[in-house]
């Protein structure tokens, strides 16, 4: 608070605060990463056979092949293939808005943190995709559950390219390079 008594003195307020804000939705969105990071982590580790429910908190959670009484606990549970479509196509229409928001940020802010978050997700998108193209091998004769699978999988290597774009720009040096004088 002090700090932004001093700024308003020196006449510095407005750049205190923009940073304070840009510095407050990067908190925010490192946040939401951990929070899609915690729910989706089940999807990365998906064997083949393995089938795929979310609780009531939202968060992933599998049924591995072979366990006891699967169909049983399927059942029992109300999870089943048009229940994983829908939590599907629910969730990562949500995660692909927030991809979204990720690279607007990136195109405004050289803020390195955003840097990181954006190497982060991209690790988390390719942990995703092996999961889900193991999910795609469980349900081969279920086409809309595939096709929805593929279109998130497109959606993320799309994401994918773009970040790579984003990152690829070199960051603007704060100081001009100065040639250094040699003494003969």
């Amino acid at each position: 608070m002090a700090l932004m008594k001093l700024g308003e003195t020196l006449g510095l307020s407005p750049n205190f605060q923009q940073l304070n804000m840009v510095r407050q939705e990067l908190e925010k969105n490192e946040k939401i990463f951990e929070a899609y990071q915690n729910k989706f982590c089940e999807i990365a580790k998906l064997q083949d056979g393995d089938k795929l429910a979310r609780d009531v908190s939202g968060v992933y959670y599998r049924h591995e092949k072979g366990e006891y009484f699967v169909q049983l606990r399927r059942w029992w549970t109300d999870q089943g293939r048009k229940q994983t479509f829908q939590q599907l196509d629910e969730d990562f229409t949500e995660f692909m808005k927030y991809l979204d928001t990720i690279l607007t940020n990136l195109e405004i802010t050289y803020e390195v943190r955003y840097r990181e978050l954006a190497k982060k997700l991209k690790d988390l998108a390719n942990s995703l995709m092996t999961g889900l193209y193991t999910l795609k091998n469980t349900y081969p004769y279920e086409k809309e559950l595939i096709c929805k699978i593929d279109s998130i999988i497109l959606s993320l290597i799309d994401f994918k390219a773009s970040l790579g774009e984003k990152l690829s720009i070199k960051l603007p040096q704060l100081t001009p390079a100065r040639n250094r004088a040699f003494s003969e």
